[in-house]
């Protein structure tokens, strides 16, 4: 049996340290952020000082796959468990189309064998729901090197975010390798993304995000052959390689970085 009422239990926020990113500082932001008692948007400064040099580029341009009527429909979702996992797979449970199959890739395991050690037993309910869909594979922790290397084979990313992101590299990877997104408008996922994937409303209701989730995805499962998706597609991963490539970013930040020095002097 799968649990429709599995929004209440470990979600824990608290609990984010950081990321692969964050791995080599001997002090990670996390705790700078929570010892000096940092305002949330003070704190995202500091997350994006000490990290600009590993994020918001993408390197990797794969071949877009060309979805074609009746093959099958693969998603994919590749985010922490905590940011939304659990509407995502409640949403699951109202897709009855059988063409639509979704492999989840969430785990703990991406911030490094203590941090799983510790908290993934947190998520092992939600896995076990996945293992349990018949429309879900639940595959488990791959390396960023696999995920992107498959992110083509896919044809849509979805993430009912319940984690107020900053930048969402995972939204990044699928929209620069012509992934179809959906995803909601919690913190700043419409500012990174753009115009370019289908938004739900964010709601503290995870029922209703999850039921709003479901019926974005089989609308679009219903125009994903159409020529006026494919062209979109084509076109927002033509914007990704052009804007978000790292010499484009690069540029960005030593001209952030130059304006400061001259500020100081």
């Amino acid at each position: 049996m799968t649990d429709k009422n599995m929004f209440d239990d470990a979600f824990p926020q608290d609990k984010q340290i950081g990321g692969s990113h964050y791995k080599n500082f001997t002090i990670q932001p996390y705790e700078f952020i929570s010892k000096n008692d940092l305002s949330f948007f003070q704190g995202n400064v500091i997350k994006y000082v000490t990290r600009y040099l590993f994020k918001n580029g993408i390197e990797d341009f794969p071949i877009r796959k060309i979805y074609k009527k009746g093959d099958l429909i693969k998603l994919i979702h590749h985010c922490t468990p905590w940011r939304g996992l659990n509407v995502l797979l409640r949403a699951m449970q109202e897709i009855k189309n059988p063409n639509i199959i979704l492999d989840v890739y969430s785990s703990s395991q991406v911030y490094g064998d203590e941090f799983s050690k510790v908290h993934d037993k947190d998520f092992m309910p939600l896995y076990e729901q996945a293992k349990e869909l018949p429309n879900v594979n639940y595959v488990g922790y791959k390396p960023n090197e696999y995920i992107i290397e498959q992110m083509s084979n896919y044809d849509m990313f979805v993430y009912p975010s319940i984690f107020e992101e900053t930048s969402c590299v995972s939204a990044l990877e699928a929209l620069t390798a012509g992934v179809h997104v959906i995803t909601n408008n919690f913190g700043a996922l419409y500012e990174t993304c753009a115009e370019w994937p289908v938004y739900i409303n964010y709601s503290t209701n995870y029922e209703q995000m999850a039921i709003d989730t479901a019926s974005a995805i089989n609308t679009a499962a219903n125009y994903l052959h159409e020529d006026f998706i494919q062209n979109h597609l084509d076109e927002q991963q033509k914007f990704y390689k052009r804007f978000y490539n790292w010499n484009k970013k690069g540029q960005e930040w030593t001209s952030f970085l130059k304006g400061a020095l001259n500020e100081r002097k």
